[in-house]
């Protein structure tokens, strides 16, 4: 799995996340909200097997799901554009939790760098 993050021109978040040939983009309208649900719910992965978020976006939610196994994670990402379409997949992999969480933390740390 490959994770990277970048932003646009409106300043959104630009996510792009790859398992294999698949190749999922999440993305969220407010940046700092955004980045801290992720971050926090890497820690609450991390201290209690279980974290989740939600990326806000026009038109609808992502939710990042996380369950931990050891030393393995799960990542799912769904996007919802309402109650009557409920949830759709868009992305389901696994690997390591502590290189996904060092990778995520190292990613948000370039952002910050260059925003």
């Amino acid at each position: 799995m490959q994770f990277s993050l970048d932003t646009d021109k409106a300043g959104r978040f630009i996510c792009t996340l790859t398992e294999g040939t698949i190749v999922t983009t999440v993305t969220a309208s407010n940046v700092p909200a955004a980045g801290n649900n992720l971050l926090d719910a890497l820690e609450s992965v991390q201290a209690t097997g279980l974290g989740e978020c939600w990326w806000e976006e026009q038109g609808g939610d992502y939710r990042w799901l996380f369950r931990r196994d050891g030393d393995r994670l799960t990542v799912a990402v769904m996007w919802s554009a309402g109650t009557l379409t409920g949830w759709q997949h868009v992305f389901r992999a696994e690997c390591d939790l502590e290189w996904f969480a060092g990778r995520v933390r190292g990613e948000f740390e370039r952002i910050r760098a260059i925003v």
